[in-house]
């Protein structure tokens, strides 16, 4: 199973670990050259005219100075795992820090987060505090989004030959889903998940902050039943997890030429924010 997430506009301050430039220094990773430029032109970007800067990276008055700041230092500032650096709501789902450590250990391998700055992470790489959200307008490179669906494509098709047999659950949002897209050869693997409310009238639509909390969730339950499986897990497992998260919804469950598509539907109750856990400070930083 390959679990594909999309970063937060929340994320938790500080690391210790090496920071990216001694990480593209390093070992050759095959996105260096991609992160190195992404880099490089968020720095140029950061050092410019604030408001312009602003603009382009579509930071709200309230983030602008921190944000700025943290993008003009990113290659020497302190990186975190970034299943520890991500802290939105989304992560709060997940909530990694209290899984046990086989279903944590499936996290760390089977999470795939997409970042404006680093294309894609897994759940243990090192990330530095930034923020590039998808649709970031980056000196000679454009929109964000659109420089690392060129780039990324080689590199996800290598992810999925790795895991041959398992599912891909998409749960990214709609700006980090543009950033790949899957090969036609590779569709039928990848199962595209929305979380919808039933409004009292029979309808359904997506709520924000119910949505992300609930597909964090989901994410927790899956990669706990990935930690307990003995095969690879299926659009079933889905459906099953999903019960487990929201035993009053149900999925509704598609096929077609684009791969799976699944939409898990919950009543028009509010969920309520997990129960809190070990995090350090955090920033509203994406």
């Amino acid at each position: 199973m390959l679990l594909l997430l999309p970063p937060s506009e929340g994320k938790n301050i500080g690391g210790d670990g090496p920071s990216l430039r001694t990480l593209l220094d390093g070992p050759s990773h095959p996105l260096s050259a991609a992160r190195r430029a992404v880099a490089d032109a968020l720095i140029e970007l950061a050092t410019g005219p604030p408001a312009a800067a602003a603009a382009a990276l579509l930071l709200p008055a309230g983030v602008r100075d921190d944000a700025l700041t943290a993008n003009r230092a990113v290659l020497d500032s302190p990186t975190m795992p970034a299943l520890g650096r991500y802290s939105g709501v989304v992560y709060d789902g997940l909530a990694a820090a209290t899984l046990p450590p086989g279903a944590k250990a499936a996290a760390l391998r089977h999470v795939v987060v997409f970042s404006g700055l680093l294309g894609i992470v897994r759940g243990n790489e090192p990330v530095p505090w930034y923020r590039v959200p998808a649709k970031a307008a980056m000196p000679r490179m454009g929109i964000a989004s659109t420089y690392w669906r060129a780039v990324l494509g080689p590199v996800m098709t290598a992810a999925l030959d790795a895991e041959p047999d398992g599912l891909v659950v998409d749960l990214r949002s709609s700006d980090y889903a543009a950033m790949w897209r899957p090969a036609a050869g590779e569709a039928q693997r990848v199962a595209a998940v929305r979380v919808l409310t039933e409004r009292a009238d029979g309808s359904r639509a997506v709520v924000s902050f119910d949505s992300k909390l609930a597909k964090g969730r989901l994410a927790q339950a899956l990669v706990r039943r990935q930690a307990r499986a003995r095969s690879a897990l299926t659009v079933r497992d889905v459906v099953a997890a999903w019960a487990t998260v929201e035993p009053a919804g149900s999925a509704d469950v598609r096929s077609g030429p684009g791969g799976p598509q699944i939409d898990l539907i919950r009543p028009s109750t509010v969920l309520s924010p997990p129960a809190a856990r070990p995090a350090g400070p955090r920033a509203g930083s994406r």
